[in-house]
């Protein structure tokens, strides 16, 4: 078995990419999010930390003429430009009272930046290096941009650093290392693939159990299905624990299991009782056959004997006849030759050629004027009616009339055959179609019935799309409903 043609398989592999695709996408955007974060903290630490030391490291005395530096922060980037900026303490505009508290203050902070794991930096406007402190990284002047840009951040090999160029064209770096930051971050990394490992196998336990549990009722259907092709026909499946989406499903399987099981043994009773109504005709031949090869006979004798064999014959034609209608009609192999036509006289005819069966038994027909017209095979309608009419002669006693109408209800057309008969019996009304089914089997063996007729009329009238319904009211009534055209 192919293991990607697999149910399970192709779930369980949508399943986990997906949740793969997912864990990896949050898991990568937290990751970067707090990166980002420690960034930010670590560029707002410089920041400070670089106004601070900026007064002692480059002092107001040492500026070129032509600048006028401000030792506070500048304005945030969200003043808009030739906007009054809103008051923030005294700037220090040109030598004044100020200036040397605030280079006394930057010189005492420059004391504490090693111990706040900073460093510092500073080149002269000639590149002369004028302060080096704290745990300084190899850094020569040409290995930062020779540009004019006020503040530059820079991400170097496990430090960041921040870099400006002072208005008197000194170059003053702060930086601080990542090794305490690199290793909280390969920390996190560490964390989060431990957490999307965990959430990952708790994917693939809970997806496999829950696709296990959504295709057990597939493997019981699998499992019914098998039992009954071994022989257990009356084995069904159990609808208590199928899904909504399987349940119609099962429900359908189901109904097909009894039709099965049905086709099964209605095949079991149509071979026992055709080779039963075989049995009667085929012992009357060589009962009779044996009688005359015994001794001698007349001629009368002989003539007797073959009479027998010959009902006996015809009988069994008949039954074979029929048996083989059946056959055609269940596997449609018998094409009906439909055409357009008017039942009136369609019905008409096969009442007259019914009242010829026998005298004793009158048969009128009533019908509407209008003409119905009905797309049918005007043999096989002729043989249902024929049939029907058959029957109301043979299993009624002489002088009960029977009946034939032909009427319009709704799109369809209705014939009905009532006689004036008992009627059947009301346990036998819903047997009567079945075949080889007799109400009364003493008198249908003594006329040569084999309990085919109802089953082949039931048959023809649904092979012409129509139904067929039988009930009493006196005698027995049958009524053929057909389509109509147009």
């Amino acid at each position: 078995m192919k293991p990607y043609r697999s149910i399970r398989w192709m779930l369980t592999m949508w399943n986990m990419l997906l949740l793969a695709a997912v864990l990896v996408t949050l898991l990568s955007l937290h990751y970067h999010l707090q990166r980002k974060s420690f960034m930010s903290r670590i560029d707002t630490e410089l920041q400070n930390a670089l106004f601070e030391a900026l007064p002692s490291v480059a002092p107001p005395d040492s500026r070129r003429p032509e600048f006028q530096p401000r030792f506070d922060r500048p304005p945030p980037d969200d003043e808009a430009p030739g906007r009054e900026p809103p008051a923030r303490g005294p700037r220090y505009e040109g030598p004044d009272n100020e200036a040397p508290m605030k280079q006394l203050e930057a010189e005492q902070f420059l004391e504490e930046l090693p111990e706040n794991n900073l460093y510092l930096l500073a080149w002269d406007p000639e590149g002369n290096p004028t302060h080096r402190i704290g745990a300084v990284p190899d850094a020569q002047y040409t290995d930062y941009p020779q540009q004019t840009a006020e503040r530059t951040y820079l991400l170097r090999p496990n430090v960041r650093e921040l870099v400006t160029y002072h208005p008197s064209g000194a170059l003053v770096v702060i930086g601080r290392p990542l090794t305490e930051v690199n290793l909280q971050l390969r920390n996190l990394r560490g964390y989060l693939i431990l957490i999307g490992c965990g959430i990952f196998l708790l994917g693939y336990s809970g997806g496999r159990c829950m696709i296990s549990r959504a295709l057990k009722p597939i493997k019981e259907i699998s499992k019914t299905a098998e039992e009954i092709s071994a022989g257990a026909h009356s084995q069904r499946i159990e609808l208590a624990d199928a899904p909504e989406e399987l349940e119609g499903l099962a429900s359908t399987l189901n109904r097909s299991f009894d039709h099965l099981d049905d086709a099964i043994e209605n095949q079991k009773r149509f071979s026992a009782d055709a080779s039963h109504e075989l049995r009667t005709p085929i012992a009357v031949v060589l009962a009779q056959s044996q009688v005359g090869l015994k001794r001698e006979r007349s001629v009368p004798e002989y003539r007797s004997i073959l009479e027998a064999c010959n009902r006996a014959g015809e009988r069994m034609k008949t039954m074979a006849d029929s048996l083989l209608d059946l056959t055609r009609i269940d596997g449609n192999e018998t094409p009906l030759n439909n055409r357009e036509v008017s039942l009136n006289p369609l019905v008409a005819q096969a009442v007259s050629d019914a009242a010829h069966l026998s005298d004793q038994h009158p048969v009128d027909f009533q019908a509407l004027e209008k003409p119905l017209r009905a797309s049918v095979d005007e043999n096989r309608i002729h043989q249902v009616l024929m049939n029907l009419m058959r029957n109301a002669i043979q299993h009624n006693p002489d002088g009960c009339a029977i009946h034939v109408s032909l009427k319009q209800e709704g799109a369809v057309a209705q014939i009905t055959v009532a006689d004036e008969g008992a009627g059947i019996p009301d346990e036998s009304l819903p047997h009567v179609f079945e075949r080889f089914y007799r109400a009364d089997k003493s008198r249908s063996r003594e006329q040569g019935g084999a309990g085919l007729g109802l089953s082949i009329v039931q048959s023809l009238v649904e092979a012409h799309g129509g139904k067929i319904y039988v009930h009493n009211d006196g005698g027995a009534v049958f009524t053929i409903q057909l389509p109509l055209k147009g």
